[in-house]
């Protein structure tokens, strides 16, 4: 199923494939930058991995078959990142859960929507019955991005974020039901 071309909004090619241990310093590099450039994400720039604990933890996405990371390139430039676990027990086998950051320079280019359909179409291949996911309540973006692949909301962990300024910020829960 994967590597993947999709040609995005400004003509540039997005090659969409599974992360691999080669990946690791790019992918800390990555993080470092997309941790600091929004509020959106729940990892702080000091809390990304270094690149032995990144090669683990790819390592554990790439030998377990419920698990998938995902990472989206330009022109060798990882510019998105999408990791989806899922659930081990016998009663939520069937579902899973998914987080994605895109670099700030390329929202509104239809990466996110690439990757997210790409997930999907893997989620169903691989027999996933509900995916979920956690969205800051103020990350309007996201939020429209989601909905309109069929996501619904359905629920709210209120003051689940503590803010660098000391306030609180709800999570909304949403998740979409797969045929």
């Amino acid at each position: 199923m994967f590597p993947q071309r999709v040609r995005i909004k400004n003509g540039n090619l997005l090659l969409i494939r599974e992360a691999n241990v080669w990946d690791a310093r790019r992918l800390v590099d990555y993080m470092k930058e997309v941790t600091s450039e929004t509020d959106f994400l729940i990892t702080s720039p000091e809390e990304v991995f270094d690149v032995s604990t990144e090669k683990r933890y790819i390592r554990m996405y790439k030998n377990d078959a419920r698990k998938l990371m995902l990472v989206g390139e330009i022109n060798r430039e990882i510019v998105s990142v999408l990791s989806f676990n899922g659930f081990g027990r016998k009663r939520t086998k069937h579902v899973g859960e998914f987080g994605i950051s895109v670099k700030k320079r390329y929202w509104g280019l239809g990466i996110g929507s690439a990757m997210i359909k790409s997930l999907i179409d893997w989620a169903k291949q691989n027999d996933f019955k509900r995916i979920q996911l956690e969205v800051l309540k103020s990350n309007e973006r996201a939020i429209s991005l989601y909905k309109k692949f069929g996501f619904e909301v359905e629920g709210m962990k209120k003051k689940a974020v503590l803010k660098d300024d000391g306030s609180f910020e709800d999570i909304l829960i949403m998740a979409l039901l797969l045929d």
